[in-house]
């Protein structure tokens, strides 16, 4: 099956919503890395993905909530890189990147790892192909089988590159990987774990479309099942496919990367609407993430000063959306020389965390963490009495949960399920409801055991509670 582009809807949305100020910067830090990813742990610390040259990588770093370093890892075999790091419900990580077999090899072979709570290696695995062609792992989904999902791309040394999709067992072994794309410079940049299959977001193209983002669905048994592509409205512009989450209604966020615009599609890449996070010059977009509150969070850079300020330099960015995309604050990021957001993310107690690059004239290149206090005037857990979630039983949730929720006028609500790091998991209703008590069955489906965030949205607010699934 092909899905169909709906030409018909083609909603730029402009905010109408009066932009705050950014919240305060409760600390800033420099360290001697390059940061590409970071997520919030279930202790509450701060995992880290990037690099350090040295004789080996030291590629996985632990954080506190504070910004104190509390240990790197060291992955073998060499030259690691890690563009993507999520924490497994063992509370141990796995990353995937790019690394080389021994320390003389120059072939840069995409790669899998997996390091304790501590920050042992436990095993690494390098996809060595047999042509010599580089490869590289952009990112990663753990399966309910306990194995993984990785995307990426193969660099050939002759011709063009080629997406690649992978599925594992819970060591990292093969069990089927794909190449897809049609002679051009294709990428396999997000996969995501979706109703007992895979949806991967690529960059390139098929010999009936041109470049850009497209969708690419696949069962569990690597079988394809549809591919299309998304059609960005913006014109004369070549959209270039980097980031895609999970939506707080239940559809995908998509990000290209330069001059960017998220794309608000349903699950079958059928584009909906679309919106322009701030920025100035040649500005890109790295980073787009949910919300607890259904908004959406972005981080990139800039090219230039944005109009009205005094700074010549680079800047990272962040701007935070509501579901609709009207912009609710931004923040250009001089701080410390940072010149580049690569990760932005909302932590569970509010506020945010966001990962990138500085660089001084004295040092060079280092990673950048920069951690926001939560908005002055937005509302979190129990500030708002016209929505209740009352009872979750039982709590931890074993097979399925009796979910009691109120509210106090009639109106559309929805029971959403996010990850500690503010993802979309699952929506498990969102209709019209009557004033007063409601009682709903859960069963969690395809999810991993955990803890997790149920949040309640109507028109008059929003409440989350800590949710735990134990298999």
């Amino acid at each position: 099956m092909r899905a169909v582009i709906a030409g018909s809807l083609l909603l730029c949305l402009t905010s109408a919503v009066t932009a705050m100020d950014p919240p305060a910067v409760e600390w800033e830090r420099l360290y001697g890395s390059v940061f590409l990813d970071v997520q919030e742990t279930y202790s509450g610390d701060l995992v880290v993905a990037g690099r350090r040259w040295c004789n080996y990588a030291r590629t996985i770093f632990l954080y506190s909530l504070s910004g104190e370093k509390l240990w790197e890892s060291s992955v073998y075999p060499y030259n690691h890189v890690s563009f993507a790091v999520i924490q497994l419900e063992s509370g141990d990580f796995i990353a995937t990147g790019y690394g080389t077999s021994d320390e003389s090899s120059s072939q840069y072979s995409l790669s899998i790892y997996k390091v304790s709570s501590d920050g042992q290696t436990l095993w690494s695995k390098v996809f060595e192909l047999e042509d010599n062609s580089r490869s590289y792992g952009y990112s990663l989904a753990s399966l309910p089988d306990g194995g993984f999902a990785i995307c990426g791309e193969i660099d050939p040394a002759e011709g063009m590159n080629q997406a690649w999709i992978l599925r594992t067992d819970s060591q990292g072994d093969t069990l089927w990987t794909r190449e897809w794309g049609w002679e051009y410079n294709d990428k396999a940049m997000t996969v995501l774990y979706i109703d007992n299959g895979l949806t991967v977001l690529t960059h390139g193209r098929l010999e009936t479309t041109s470049g850009g983002p497209h969708l690419v669905r696949y069962d569990m048994d690597g079988n394809l099942l549809w591919e299309t592509a998304i059609d960005f409205p913006t014109p004369g512009t070549a959209p270039y496919a980097q980031a895609m989450c999970r939506a707080s209604d239940g559809g995908l966020l998509v990000l290209d990367n330069y001059h960017p615009e998220i794309a608000h599609t349903d699950l079958y890449g059928n584009f909906e609407w679309y919106f322009n996070p701030p920025g100035a010059g040649d500005n890109y977009g790295w980073s787009v993430n949910t919300t607890m509150d259904g908004g959406i969070l972005f981080g990139g850079e800039n090219a230039e000063s944005p109009p009205g300020e005094l700074k010549t330099d680079l800047s990272g960015m962040i701007s935070r959306h509501d579901s609709l995309g009207n912009e609710l604050w931004r923040d250009y990021v001089y701080n410390s020389g940072c010149f580049i957001i690569y990760s932005a993310r909302q932590l569970s107690q509010g506020g945010y965390i966001a990962a990138g690059q500085a660089w001084s004239s004295v040092d060079g290149s280092q990673g950048f963490l920069i951690k926001y206090a939560p908005e002055l005037g937005i509302e979190y857990e129990g500030s708002l009495p016209s929505v209740a979630i009352n009872t979750v039983s039982p709590n931890p949730v074993t097979s399925s949960a009796t979910i009691e929720f109120s509210l106090i006028e009639d109106g559309e609500a929805s029971l959403t399920l996010y990850d500690l790091n503010g993802r979309v998991v699952e929506v498990i209703t969102r209709e019209l409801f009557s004033e007063g008590q409601h009682t709903i069955q859960w069963t969690p489906s395809g999810i991993s055991s955990g803890c997790y965030l149920l949040r309640l949205s109507s028109a008059n607010g929003s409440v989350t509670r800590n949710v735990v699934f134990l298999k």
